[in-house]
């Protein structure tokens, strides 16, 4: 066999076994019934397959470059299965909270397309219900620690290559204190609420990937809702509007507003982890420095306003 490209890198013959023998163990087969694997051209951090077996077609995760240093399995086993029993993602077949590894029914979908409006509304009304989930985990996301976290992870030639980044890094700070302050209730988060990770059709809109889930601030899945697009400031306060069913008060506004920033900050540490692996980013990397740069300066301002 040889080497297939998927979008977490170039996946071996020993890996391709690898997978092949998980699917096999979980649903009690032989090699030569998996048919079509096929790589998917979706996410970052992994290397995802889809595959036919028994006349059902099925996506595999397999944890790809530096997922180790990003992911919390555990964490990821348990908000699986908060959101599967609340029907936000109905689609696990089975996953290893070991090594990894996830299988999902494969759900027949259209592209995410930010920039459509009933897309848009969808998503972020989905986003509304998993924030209003009652059934609490015990696993706390702080998005300043985990990214201090990823810092840990990053050679320290590699870090912080970015133009105004102490700038910015000064802001982000001082923005993370003053959120503390606004009274907004944390819940149960995904923690990558981007395009790639909502399924949606004409019948229905799944969130799929837990991997950074957790208990949080809801503005990082808004932030990172955001952060996953072109957005203007318009389009980001007609998110906020669908997102609170009304216009958002100035606290609700400028704790949101502040959190595009942090989000953009967390996802710089996130590329220069990947890229300290050898693995690119590509386009998103100045995609998320913009946001966390004007969002940071656009915050602080309403804070200091009030």
């Amino acid at each position: 066999m040889s080497d297939v490209i998927t979008t977490g890198g170039v996946l071996k013959d020993k890996e391709r076994n690898v997978i092949i023998e998980n699917i096999c163990h979980v649903f009690s087969c032989k090699n030569d019934e998996i048919e079509e694997l096929l790589p998917v051209q979706a996410g970052m951090t992994n290397i995802v397959m889809s595959f036919r077996y028994n006349g059902g077609k099925y996506i595999y995760r397999h944890p790809g470059l530096g997922s180790d240093a990003l992911v919390d399995r555990s964490r990821e086993t348990i908000m699986q299965y908060v959101v599967g029993n609340a029907g936000i993602d109905t689609t696990l077949v089975a996953m290893d909270v070991d090594d990894g590894w996830r299988i999902g029914r494969y759900i027949e979908h259209f592209d995410f397309d930010y920039h459509n409006l009933n897309h848009m509304v969808r998503a972020i009304m989905l986003l509304r219900d998993l924030h209003s989930v009652s059934c609490k985990v015990r696993c706390n996301f702080d998005v300043i620690k985990k990214a201090e976290g990823i810092k840990k992870q990053i050679p320290l030639e590699e870090y912080g290559r970015f133009d105004k980044f102490n700038e910015i890094r000064e802001r982000i700070y001082k923005l993370d204190n003053l959120t503390k302050n606004d009274g907004i209730r944390k819940c149960n988060i995904h923690g990558d609420a981007r395009d790639v990770n909502f399924l949606i059709n004409k019948e229905n809109i799944y969130l799929i990937d837990w991997e950074y889930g957790g208990y949080g601030d809801p503005g990082f899945d808004i932030g990172s809702y955001i952060c996953g697009g072109q957005h203007s400031q318009d389009d980001v306060d007609r998110i906020l509007f669908t997102y609170f069913g009304h216009k958002p008060n100035e606290i609700q506004k400028k704790h949101f507003y502040a959190y595009i920033a942090i989000t953009g900050w967390f996802y710089l540490h996130w590329t220069m982890l990947k890229e300290s692996k050898g693995q690119m980013v590509g386009e998103n990397k100045e995609l998320w420095y913009r946001y966390a740069y004007e969002y940071s300066k656009i915050a602080i301002e309403m804070y200091e306003e009030e």
